[in-house]
């Protein structure tokens, strides 16, 4: 079963050399899992609280094995000082197929479908 990672980041604007780098290194590693960006988005405009992020990155993996062999990799432990340097912020969350289920399994928004893109 597939596996979506969305990564919530902001860029170090005046570090594009090291955001390069870190791309450069990372790409090898999501396709060696049979990883790919999936989708992209740039946060506009907050509407309430502050901005989580600037850009908003959802990533599929095949199964959870492949996120582990990723992130628990030597070589992506290697590029973490890179990935400190590159962003401001960064964080990595892996999301389930039903956001609308609480942890009880039950429906938090009644029988409100959501339409699927």
């Amino acid at each position: 079963m597939s596996v979506k990672v969305i990564a919530l980041v902001t860029f170090n604007e005046d570090q594009s050399r090291a955001l390069a780098a870190y791309l450069d290194a990372t790409g090898p590693l999501l396709e060696s899992a049979g990883a790919k960006i999936v989708q992209q988005f740039t946060v506009k405009e907050v509407l309430v609280g502050k901005r989580p992020a600037r850009k908003i990155i959802i990533a599929e993996y095949p199964n959870r094995e492949a996120v582990d062999m990723v992130f628990q990799s030597e070589a992506y432990k290697n590029i973490i000082p890179l990935r400190d340097i590159a962003f401001s912020d960064y964080h990595i969350s892996v999301v389930s197929g039903n956001e609308t289920e609480n942890a009880t399994g039950n429906d938090i928004v009644g029988q409100t479908k959501f339409p699927e893109h």
